[in-house]
């Protein structure tokens, strides 16, 4: 009668290690498909999407429409006349002023035609491969509500943003890293503030995870107000309630 095989300790391990990669592997493979799946059976679009990921650079109060991209011949032709109607409109800075052609001369770029000034001649050159939406219209010309109407379409706080909606509609590949992320501009924030990549009324995993320069995530170390000795005790006491609870 021969005696059991008994198995020695790293042999055990090794074993034991193997079949965990094996599970491992195959919810990440399972995680994967699933993801893939969901994303082609996504034909409610009116064209097949076909971007993994999208970078935009949003700027506030950035270069002007009728400075480089958008043409406006009227404008150039009422060049220094006073606005058209009756209204004396008054901005924050007083009176309006007389209307300004464009500083910059425009010519067509590309095949295409693309009317596009001397000011930005390395995007005119890509004229072809770039959509222009000169359609979109605002009731307010103030900063804030404005960027509040781009990023979430209504003026008001508390919406979702549009990363917020597409996060919640599409969802994500990725289980442990943020759907989509906000890169703030050191010099400041937009007036709006986080509303811009905010979840609104939607659960706060769908909000955008900003990230800065100074400091990359926020929170990540303890606030200068709690001691070594407080936060050790705080996280011994939350060991305690989950060995509690389990």
């Amino acid at each position: 009668m021969k005696s059991p095989r008994v198995n020695p300790r790293r042999q055990f391990f090794r074993d034991s290690i193997g079949s965990l990669s094996t599970v491992a592997l195959s919810s990440m493979l399972a995680t994967e498909l699933a993801a893939q799946t969901k994303s082609k059976s996504l034909h409610g679009t009116h064209f097949p999407a076909k971007a993994e990921r999208v970078v935009m650079v949003f700027c506030s109060g950035a270069l002007s429409h009728v400075d480089t991209f958008d043409f406006k011949p009227e404008l150039i032709r009422r060049d220094g006349q006073p606005l058209p109607g009756n209204e004396r409109l008054v901005s924050f800075q007083g009176p309006n002023g007389n209307l300004t052609a464009p500083l910059w001369k425009f010519r067509p770029r590309g095949e295409c035609g693309k009317m596009v000034s001397d000011l930005v001649p390395n995007i005119g050159e890509l004229a072809d491969e770039i959509c222009f939406l000169h359609s979109l219209t605002n009731k307010s010309n103030t900063h804030g509500p404005a960027e509040n109407v781009l990023n979430t379409g209504f003026a008001f706080d508390g919406f979702p943003s549009m990363g917020s909606w597409i996060s919640y509609a599409l969802g994500s590949a990725n289980e442990n890293l943020p759907t989509f992320v906000a890169i703030e501009d050191p010099r400041g924030m937009p007036q709006s503030g986080p509303n811009n990549w905010a979840n609104g009324f939607l659960p706060a995993e769908f909000q955008g995870t900003p990230f800065s320069t100074a400091k990359p995530i926020r929170f990540l170390n303890r606030p200068n107000s709690i001691t070594p000795e407080t936060d050790t005790a705080s996280r011994e006491l939350l060991t305690f309630l989950e060995r509690e609870a389990i």
